[in-house]
């Protein structure tokens, strides 16, 4: 018996096909496929997609400006390309954490239908302290090199990334997790009393120096002990300190020019709550595209739950 849906001669003993996930159950063997399996969906409108052109108007003729997301998905990576781009994609999201994809076979087509369902969805969601759901082209570092069209979801700390493409005749799905770590208090304190003593060491040292009647200005004797202290004992650390403040303004300007993150040595490790916070946003973002998937007409069996890992490994 041959898959109605996809022509498969063998789909295998069960009750969906092994190449597309069509229910062989819901259709008797020798029933031709119905025209809404092989249709794209139809979609509700949604502030994230364009409307529908009238009947025999083609956008272009329209001439009207149409949103990044508006032209077909297509094939993977076919946004567009760049000249040069000194800055990876994700520059300024944080630090790297779980990285899933699925392919599904032979429902490439589907692609839009999907990501327009996704946008819709995620407006009914109400994710609680969403910053923002946006569609943005992120671009790969180098020259002359592609970009591609995600969806960015900011929570908190927090960015999930989720894109949706063709690739070939099959729908590809990725989702990658950011996470900007919190500016530690106790840094800033130590930041401060480091430019503090830098700034205020040399005014002391000068003043003890004068007391003691070698300053330029003149003046006799007084206090050598203090001189001694500020020369002998506090000067190795303010040479010392200095050096502090050099290495870290090298390392802040160095992570800006690689991550967009002049902060990046201020910040700490994730704590509990930022690890619920990542992982809710994980699992929120994740169902809200099975979810999705069922509205277009593919299986969720088709795009299992992705596997989890410790939070310190998936930060990597």
């Amino acid at each position: 018996m041959a898959c109605p849906n996809c022509g498969t001669p063998d789909p295998g003993p069960g009750p969906f096909c092994m190449s597309c996930g069509f229910k062989l159950a819901a259709l008797p063997a020798a029933a031709a496929p119905t025209e809404s399996r092989t249709s794209p969906v139809p979609i509700p409108a949604s502030p994230l997609s364009p409307p529908a052109p009238a009947p025999g108007v083609s956008v272009a003729k329209a001439g009207s400006a149409q949103p990044l997301a508006s032209p077909p998905i297509g094939q993977m990576g076919n946004v567009g390309t760049v000249t040069v781009s000194i800055w990876g994609p994700f520059a300024g999201y944080g630090t790297r954490g779980r990285h899933v994809s699925w392919l599904i076979n032979d429902q490439g087509e589907r692609a839009d239908a999907l990501r327009d369902l996704v946008a819709s969805r995620f407006e009914r969601r109400q994710i609680p302290n969403l910053a923002a759901v946006d569609q943005v082209k992120l671009v790969r570092q180098g020259v002359l090199v592609d970009s591609r069209l995600y969806f960015l979801i900011r929570r908190g700390l927090t960015t999930a990334g989720l894109y949706i493409a063709r690739f070939g005749k099959d729908l590809f799905v990725s989702q990658v997790t950011y996470f900007k770590g919190p500016v530690s208090t106790m840094r800033i304190l130590i930041l401060a009393a480091a430019v503090l003593f830098a700034l205020i060491y040399p005014v002391a040292y000068n003043n003890a120096f004068s007391q003691v009647g070698v300053s330029l200005f003149g003046g006799v004797g007084g206090d050598l002990q203090g001189l001694m202290l500020l020369t002998c004992c506090l000067g190795p650390i303010y040479l010392l300190d200095w050096l502090a403040l050099g290495i870290l303004a090298l390392f802040s300007g160095y992570k800006y020019l690689t991550e967009k993150d002049v902060l990046a040595a201020l910040r700490v490790s994730p704590n509990e709550f930022d690890i619920d916070d990542t992982v809710a946003l994980e699992k929120s973002v994740e169902q809200t595209v099975r979810e999705a998937l069922d509205e277009v007409g593919i299986e969720q069996r088709l795009m299992p739950q992705a596997a989890e890992y410790g939070f310190r490994r998936r930060l990597i």
